[in-house]
């Protein structure tokens, strides 16, 4: 399992209030999330995930209409003994993809939110109160200190307050959780290895040194750990590279790539420089840079 520095640490989960709703609610009685209603389904097999893409017309090779806003609970145990790589790595990315495209529209509104809230201060007015509650709200959820209005503190909130390219998400989702099969990605819908060091609280590693108390956090659904994965990302210390090279790129107009991203996470695996090279080589091999435009579907 790869050694992710913000292991070294605890973990913040971003909870909003309609997530809080996604989580308590079934396929038939799924809320509207971000003006899209949303659906969430638990195929217990690959033959009813299959059936769940056909049943929505979700086609991953046709994408022009779309993508059908779909929360999974989980991959099935079965993905394990699909034998054909290419099948199952069709079956992992579709199952995902809706996930991190509902998760990247979040941090797309927080980010509208906190632009709209710059102007007002950069012009001088003052802000309401609601509006103030807002922008405190974002930076705690953002781990980002320091009076509200002042302009460092925007700054550091802009760039951490941003997407993560969806090819960059699925690339590590596939590498950390060796497409969906590995122990703690079944056990515990986690997809990107993260710990926690409440005991009791996650799953305990085998091989786990003597002494030590970390173990796999544990996630109600595939969406929670992207979720978590996502903040992250846009938090830690330990990527604060990969968020100047976000930045940097939005700067010159450019379109943050997760080729390009990815050269800022040397600090996610022991691995280092080698695990980059594969996160970029699984990005293009599968053509995963195709989903970067993809959207999801409205209505």
């Amino acid at each position: 399992m790869t050694n992710l520095s913000h292991k070294t640490g605890k973990f913040f989960l971003l909870f909003s209030a309609a997530a809080l709703l996604l989580a308590s609610c079934t396929e038939s009685a799924a809320p509207t999330f971000l003006g899209t209603p949303v659906r969430i389904v638990e195929p217990k097999t690959v033959v009813e995930l299959e059936d769940t893409f056909y049943r929505y017309s979700y086609d991953i090779s046709q994408l022009n209409a779309g993508v059908p806003p779909l929360i999974f609970g989980s991959i099935p145990a079965e993905m394990a003994e699909v034998r054909s790589s290419s099948r199952k790595k069709l079956l992992f990315f579709q199952t995902l993809l809706p996930m991190v495209l509902l998760a990247n529209k979040e941090i797309s509104e927080e980010r509208s939110d906190l632009l709209k809230l710059t102007k007002i201060i950069a012009n001088n007015q003052k802000l309401e109160e609601e509006q103030f509650h807002r922008l405190s709200t974002l930076q705690l959820r953002y781990s980002v200190t320091g009076d509200p209005t002042a302009m460092k503190t925007l700054s550091k909130l802009h760039s951490r307050i941003d997407q993560v390219p969806a090819e960059l998400a699925l690339a590590q989702a596939a590498n950390e959780s060796a497409w969906g099969t590995s122990r703690f990605s079944q056990l515990g819908n986690n997809l990107f290895g993260e710990w926690t060091f409440t005991p009791g609280t996650g799953i305990i590693p085998e091989g786990r040194p003597e002494g030590e108390i970390y173990e796999v956090r544990r996630f109600d659904t595939l969406y929670d750990s992207i979720r978590s994965y996502l903040r992250n990302l846009n938090t830690h210390s330990a990527y604060a590279d990969f968020r100047k090279i976000r930045t940097e790129m939005r700067e010159r107009g450019e379109s943050p790539s997760g080729v390009a991203l990815a050269e800022g996470l040397t600090n996610y695996s022991t691995r280092r420089e080698a695990y980059i090279i594969d996160l970029q080589n699984l990005i293009r091999q599968n053509n995963l840079q195709r989903f970067t435009q993809v959207r999801l579907r409205q209505g």
